[in-house]
């Protein structure tokens, strides 16, 4: 799933039909800040913005490697209610497990996800963030095909034959 586009998309849906999930956001840090002002609506889930790498051993079979992930968070209201607050996280961890389960599934039967492999997530707990938030932030990677194809069309040059080397 090398296509950013699809990749919001799919984690928009996700939120959308999680019963628990109230609100969405992409990790431009703009737009859940300035929803702090107007009102999140808690559980939230945020996707991180992507990193990745391009992987060819042998110089062929290139592989897309995207590193992405989620927040699911919920605001503490009262951060010495330390009990409460745990329950609170658990619901949490459970939510963004019920993601990833989510996207286990659509790996194997659904194919809208291909590439994902459970063993590669990893979560941690998160406080402090935002308006008095807490929650956990997973992370996982999704390894699809590339085709590298040059284009001599997209890297013409007035004046200079496509092909040549320049210094």
């Amino acid at each position: 799933m090398t296509d950013v586009r699809a990749y919001l998309r799919y984690f928009q849906t996700l939120a959308a039909q999680h019963s628990s999930i109230n609100d969405f956001f992409s990790m431009d840090i703009n737009e859940p800040l300035a929803a702090l002002r107007d009102g999140i609506t808690y559980p939230a889930l945020i996707v991180n913005s992507q990193t990745g790498k391009f992987l060819a051993a042998n110089n062929d079979n290139t592989l897309d490697e995207i590193h992405g992930g989620f927040i699911i968070i919920d605001r503490m209201a009262n951060h010495a209610d330390f009990s409460t607050e745990m329950l609170i996280l658990q619901g949490l961890k459970e939510i963004g497990t019920d993601i990833i389960a989510r996207m286990h599934h659509d790996s194997l039967f659904v194919g809208a996800i291909q590439g994902f492999n459970v063993n590669s997530v990893t979560y941690q707990m998160i406080d402090g963030i935002f308006d008095s938030c807490a929650g956990f932030m997973f992370s996982f990677k999704i390894t699809s095909p590339i085709n590298l194809v040059y284009d001599p069309v997209k890297w013409s040059v007035p004046g200079i034959p496509v092909g040549r080397f320049i210094y």
